[in-house]
This record gives structure tokens, sequence and C-alpha cells, in this order.
């Protein structure tokens, strides 16, 4: 199900990007759906929050002290949940992905359990040195990221970075993002200065994808540019998964496990 390149690229590095993968319009519906439900329900309607639940959708704010805006949306971090409605849960199940997801993971029954818009605003920070596996405690190990580019990601405007064949050691030690002001959830690898020398930024167009291994050491640069960056991030796993915890905690909001995938139905 993945070409020879993507297989052995997955294999090596732990990630491949499928160029050009997704029409524009279909970004563009994605993008125009996360900013209608901010504008119908502002951070102003939610004074102190920070963040707030629009349907099953939770909306996660900027908590650095210095951002600003003229829209709604210029103080949004992340929409959690995207999946489970709309333009963004019909992409999740799409064909073409889940295809490159099971190819991924080598198994034909798959799930998309959790997604998240992110706008990436100017002057948002960067997310630090993570691996994506120790927020997901799950037994069945590892999980894929597949990573829709809405918007050009650029250095200037905070593209991910990767640590090829990261993937292939163990999940590190993790604690809390050291930055005041930090957005709430983020955590930092400990030896963070260990990738700094073997960091590969991953710059992308509209519609590229990005399909990575939840082992993967990753992490995000500030944006400096006038601009937004936008993605439509999901997370699978092979079905019925366990937790590997006893309690799930913030993990029942963000984590919504639904059958994107199945051996029958192909």
């Amino acid at each position: 199900m993945l070409t020879q390149d993507q297989q052995q690229a997955w294999a090596d590095d732990g990630f491949f990007i499928a160029r050009a993968h997704t029409d524009q319009a279909i970004c563009t519906e994605i993008s125009d759906e996360a900013v209608s439900a901010i504008r119908n329900d502002p951070p102003t309607n939610h004074p102190g929050a920070s963040h707030y639940m629009i349907g099953p959708i939770l909306v996660g704010l900027e908590s650095q002290p210095d951002m600003a805006g003229k829209n709604p949306e210029d103080l949004i971090s992340k929409l959690f949940n995207s999946h489970l409605e709309g333009a963004a849960g019909a992409y999740a199940l799409r064909d073409d992905v889940t295809t490159l997801v099971a190819g991924a993971l080598k198994v034909e029954d798959i799930d998309v359990f959790q997604s998240q818009f992110i706008f990436k605003n100017p002057g948002a920070w960067g997310q630090p040195w993570h691996q994506d596996s120790h927020y997901f405690p799950y037994d069945k190990q590892p999980h894929v990221g597949v990573w829709l580019a809405l918007t050009e990601a650029t250095l200037a405007n905070g593209c991910l970075a990767v640590v090829p064949g990261s993937h292939k050691q163990p999940i590190l030690d993790h604690g809390p993002d050291r930055r005041a002001g930090a957005n709430y959830g983020y955590l930092e690898i400990d030896e963070a200065d260990f990738a700094a020398d073997r960091a590969t930024p991953v710059l992308m167009d509209a519609g590229d994808l990005l399909i990575f291994n939840s082992n993967l050491v990753h992490r995000s640069f500030d944006n400096g540019a006038d601009s937004a960056r936008q993605a439509m991030v999901y997370h699978y796993g092979e079905t019925d998964a366990k937790l590997t915890i006893d309690d799930p905690g913030s993990l029942s909001v963000v984590n919504h496990w639904l059958p994107a995938r199945r051996k029958k139905d192909n």
C-alpha cells in the first residue's frame, strides 16, 4: 500500500511526505470550518478561560501574554476533536489517507482517535521537542500521525522539525515546558538539546501530507511571519487498543476512537 520509497523512508527515517496530496479546495474548506466555529463562539464569550467547548470541539487558547489580533481566531492555539464532525471528520476517513496509515502500520483495521486543527498564528511559539507516543499510553504502538498542511509551512512561519531515525529509540522522559506562558499541555524531552544538530525542517506546501511515526522526535518553530501557518493533524492507531494506565484523565476529553478502515471494506 506504500511505494518502495515510502516504505524505505518510514523504516529508516520514521516519516515520509506525500507531496500535492490534497486539493486546495479541501484545505480551504477545513480551514473555513474551523474559523467559522470560533467566530460563532469567540473567546470573548469565555473570559478568563484557557479552553472551552463548542459542541464536541475543545478550543484551546494561546497562553502567551503577548498574543494579539483583530479576529477571534487570532487568539486560538488548537481545536481538538475535529475528526468528530464536518469536513475535517470526512477527511479523516478518506481512503487515500487511511491507505497510507494502514500501509505504515501494516494492519488493515485502524481507528482515528485524536485530531487537532492548529492555527499557529503570527507570534505563536513553537512546541518543544517531544514524541507523540508519550501522550498516548495505549498497548498497541506505534501510532501514525497524519499532518495536512492547510497553508505553506516555512521556517519563517513555524514549520515542523524532525529528527530522522529517532523513532527507533524508546519513548524518552518528558517534563513540563519550562517557558513561562507556554500552552497548556506542552511537554518537552528532558534531553532536548540532543537533537539540535540532527533537526531537519519539514517544509511543506498547502496540500502536502506528512505521515510520521508517533515515536519520532519532533518540534515546531515560532511563527515570526505575519500570517498563520495552519495544519490539520490526525492520529491513528490499531483497532482495539487498550489504555495502559488506570485513570484516563484528560485523555477522555481529547481521545475519541472512531473506525477509519476495516479489512472487509477493501
